[in-house]
């Protein structure tokens, strides 16, 4: 009898809290909320690669027109032949021409003509900008400060020249700018779709700089 008793007693003991609590997994809520702070990381990171990625190709179109700007200066003051209607002919000066309704192209040009200026004919080279890069406007500056654009930024939506020209004339790496001695210097701003931009100022000694982000000379 005090067996049988025992036995009954050892029995009736509930199961230990280690024997109850196995693997457990997530709740619903907790689920979600991993998933709502892994998505807003991710997105997070996304916006700043492609903000990244737009600054970086800003920086490289920028650079791209001021190196064409040098390649028109190098060409200026060496002696190249041009091809000029099937005969290659030595041109006295080489420039880049930006006109006011082309604000995704530029051209490298020979000036054979020696007018100073560009005309038909006379391009070398057609430099296009990347997609979502635009020209927004191209500017010479007088003597006296004042500029004249091509672009339509101002609340009148007007501009004051249809181009600038910026021209090297051999023997002396200086420009010209619109063939006019009133320019002391010009400027080329490169504007992203986002409304972001770099500028590229060229002075009349010749001097080629790429303005900080967001800046005008």
């Amino acid at each position: 009898m005090s067996i049988f008793s025992h036995k009954l007693r050892l029995s009736d003991n509930p199961p230990s809290a280690s024997w109850r609590s196995g693997p457990r997994g997530f709740t619903l809520i907790e689920l979600l909320a991993v998933t709502v702070i892994i998505t807003i990381i991710t997105l997070t990171m996304l916006l700043r690669q492609s903000s990244f990625d737009s600054t970086t190709v800003l920086r490289s179109v920028t650079y791209g027109v001021a190196l064409s700007v040098r390649q028109a200066q190098v060409y200026g003051v060496s002696v190249l032949g041009a091809n000029n209607a099937g005969a290659v002919t030595y041109a006295q000066a080489y420039g880049l021409y930006f006109g006011r309704t082309m604000p995704n192209t530029y051209l490298l040009y020979a000036d054979f003509n020696r007018n100073g200026g560009y005309d038909n004919g006379e391009t070398v080279k057609v430099f296009t900008l990347s997609p979502g890069y635009t020209i927004a406007e191209a500017c010479v500056v007088q003597t006296s400060g004042v500029k004249n654009c091509t672009g339509s930024d101002d609340s009148a939506g007007t501009y004051t020249v249809d181009s600038v020209d910026i021209q090297f004339r051999r023997p002396n790496p200086d420009a010209v700018f619109n063939n006019n001695a009133g320019y002391v210097s010009a400027w080329v701003k490169v504007q992203a779709k986002s409304g972001t931009f770099r500028s590229v100022l060229i002075t009349g000694p010749g001097q080629i700089t790429v303005q900080a982000p967001g800046t005008l000379p």
